[in-house]
């Protein structure tokens, strides 16, 4: 096949493979004219040219290049100067890589393919990492001889590459995901960029522009010969101002050769240059309400061209690496807030709890279980109340769910022991913006102190009523039996005088209350000294016993109840008549009885007074025990029975 001239008028440049290889003088190559090639070379050339699919023959020892229309795009610009020549000048680039392959295919006669082979190619002059699927096949005579290489391939660099982004990319995102700590997602971001762009540092620095400060916060070094910057902190305004502008607008510097860039420029901004010790920079800044807030920089040491990729990689990782960590703050901010909120209710002596707009409670601080020892939730609320208090405790929380008004209610709690105390439980909405009850907040508060106090204080008040009118009747019951008889006025008046004294120590027993206790021998004689000036009409015998300041307290009312009703109807109202009192104390109970003989007659009243009323319920009260009054013929008979655990305070043991 002899080779064709041009015709006159052809544009080169818009000539097809097969008429420039047809054009090409072959005469001066080792393949000699066409007319005298082999019909090897002949058939194998005839299937590049009419296949669609990039296709190269490389021939002879020399491995000389014919290709195709197809193929014409993958030297670049190299194109169409590779035809014809050997393939080691062509790819001197990739030939340590594509060499050996040719060889292995001349020497074994078999041929080889590669799948997603890296190639760095020199396109543009800079050398890109390039990727490929291709084949050799060894073309060979009759004999077997391999006397060319058949190649087919193509380049598929744009979707290994976008594989690879989208897998570090999945990486990325699942590495910070499981991260708590924004100092976490930095480093780890930091370290997976640096590996990722083969870089010698990347790094996280936070922006204050309002202090017009920028600090390092974490940074990854590949190794120890480039300095650490982070903890170090700096000015913004230090800064190059052209580069600090820039990255306000948000776009990425990217610096292939700081040193180039720095020529020419003044003495401060080449400083802050040598200060980093690299040579290439790519920076992104991270803006919040346009205002500059972070900034993720990459280094290398050497000057480096940066890919678009590699840049919109470094976005990327900076963005992904702000949400997580803005996450991060989020959910620390909430784990502290629940945390707070777990010890405040936790901490709480009362139960705290919530309702839906409907009153279905929802959420029950655990003090109620400790309470009770049910949950709160569904019917257990009601069986942690008193039975007496359930229709009035519902109708009450019905009424405010209904209204949307306020609930506050007081009812009886059943506590894990069995015993009931007072609690008060309280509820208030909170309403969307709308005005509808979103959700009710409450509190249930144990009262049971507070309601017995408020018990013990309308006995007092009740008690000093009561008191100031037996007070007046005692005097008046001591004036008399004082004066009465054949006595001297001024003895008279010395025995007047020594009975208001006793009265006035009891009184003064009552209303001290700072009292720290006192025994109990000392409690029935300070109560009633001011009713028998001679002693031998009290018959007192019992063990020693302290008694803690509420139990005296209780005892001394009970007991000056008692001698003044003997003094004015029981024993001592007559001149014979005594009181026997007498106690003994158990591991759990003390017993006490009051008797009196001696006296008139006795018979069950018609109808409780106070007194009685204040002795029963009082004791029962204070004193975890019972009291019972006896109205029998020979006189009156008390019986108290109190808890030991109940009369006895801190000083049990100073009888």
């Amino acid at each position: 096949m002899a080779s064709s001239p041009l015709k006159v008028g052809t544009n080169e440049q818009d000539m097809g493979m097969s008429a420039r290889i047809r054009a090409f003088d072959w005469s001066k190559t080792p393949l000699g004219p066409m007319e005298h090639w082999p019909d090897e070379l002949r058939v194998a050339l005839s299937i590049a040219e009419h296949s669609a699919f990039p296709t190269a023959i490389y021939w002879g020892p020399e491995l000389r290049l014919l290709y195709n229309d197809a193929w014409a795009f993958i030297p670049g610009e190299r194109h169409p100067g590779a035809l014809g020549r050997p393939g080691r000048e062509v790819w001197s680039d990739i030939w340590p890589i594509v060499g050996p392959q040719f060889e292995q295919v001349l020497e074994t006669g078999r041929g080889i393919t590669a799948l997603e082979q890296m190639l760095p190619i020199v396109r543009n002059g800079a050398e890109q990492e390039t990727y490929w699927n291709y084949s050799f096949t060894p073309i060979t005579d009759p004999a077997g001889k391999v006397l060319g290489v058949f190649n087919q391939g193509n380049e598929i660099t744009k979707a290994v590459v976008s594989e690879r982004r989208l897998a570090f990319q999945i990486q990325v995102a699942d590495r910070l995901r499981s991260l708590a700590r924004p100092e976490e997602v930095w480093a780890a971001a930091a370290a997976l960029l640096g590996e990722y762009l083969g870089a010698a540092r990347v790094g996280f620095a936070e922006v204050d522009e309002a202090t017009d400060s920028l600090t390092i916060v974490r940074e990854w070094r590949r190794a120890d010969p480039i300095p650490a910057l982070q903890g170090r902190t700096t000015r913004l305004s230090e800064l190059p101002p052209a580069a600090v502008a820039y990255l306000r607008t948000g776009e990425v510097l990217a610096i292939a050769d700081v040193d180039e860039i720095l020529q020419g420029s003044s003495e401060e901004d080449a400083r802050v240059g040598a200060k980093l010790g690299v040579r290439a920079v790519v920076t992104v800044p991270l803006l919040r309400d346009d205002r500059m807030r972070a900034l993720l920089y990459v280094h290398d040491l050497e000057p480096r061209v940066w890919k678009r990729s590699e840049a919109a990689m470094a976005r990327d990782v900076a963005e992904r690496s702000w949400a997580a960590v803005e996450r991060a703050e989020s959910q620390e901010r909430l784990r502290e807030s629940e945390d707070h909120y777990r010890h405040t209710v936790e901490l709480n002596p009362q139960v705290t709890w919530t309702a839906l707009p409907d009153g279905q409670l929802n959420r029950v601080s655990r003090r109620w279980f400790d309470w009770t020892g049910t949950t709160g939730l569904g019917e257990t609320w009601a069986e942690g109340l008193h039975p007496d208090d359930r229709e009035a405790t519902f109708e009450a929380w019905g009424h405010s769910v209904a209204k949307g008004e306020p609930y506050d209610m007081e009812h009886r709690v059943k506590m894990l022991d069995g015993r009931y105390r007072w609690a008060r439980s309280r509820a208030f909405p909170r309403r969307d913006n709308a005005g509808n009850v979103c959700l009710w907040y409450g509190s249930t508060e144990d009262i049971q102190e507070q309601r017995l106090a408020e018990e013990r204080q309308r006995l007092l008040i009740n008690e000093l009523n009561h008191r100031v009118k037996n007070t007046l009747a005692t005097v008046q019951a001591i004036a008399f039996q004082t004066l009465k008889g054949d006595i001297s006025l001024g003895e008279a008046r010395a025995r007047f005088e020594a009975r208001l004294l006793a009265l006035s120590r009891a009184h003064n027993l009552l209303t001290e209350e700072s009292w720290e206790g006192a025994s109990l021998e000392r409690v029935i004689a300070d109560t009633t000294a001011h009713l028998a000036g001679d002693r031998e009409r009290f018959h007192v015998e019992g063990e020693p016993v302290f008694l803690s300041p509420r139990a005296a307290l209780a005892l001394s009312l009970a007991l000056h109840e008692l001698s003044t009703n003997a003094f004015k109807y029981g024993a001592l109202s007559g001149e014979e008549g005594k009181v026997l009192i007498g106690w003994t104390l158990t591991d759990e109970i003390l017993r006490l009885e009051w008797k009196e003989r001696d006296g008139p007659p006795v018979a069950e009243p018609a109808r409780r007074g106070f007194g009685s009323r204040l002795i029963e319920r009082g004791l029962e009260a204070d004193l975890a025990g019972r009291a019972e009054l006896h109205f029998e013929p020979d006189g009156l008979r008390c019986v108290i029975e109190a808890s030991r655990q109940a009369i006895q305070g801190r000083e049990a043991n100073r009888v």
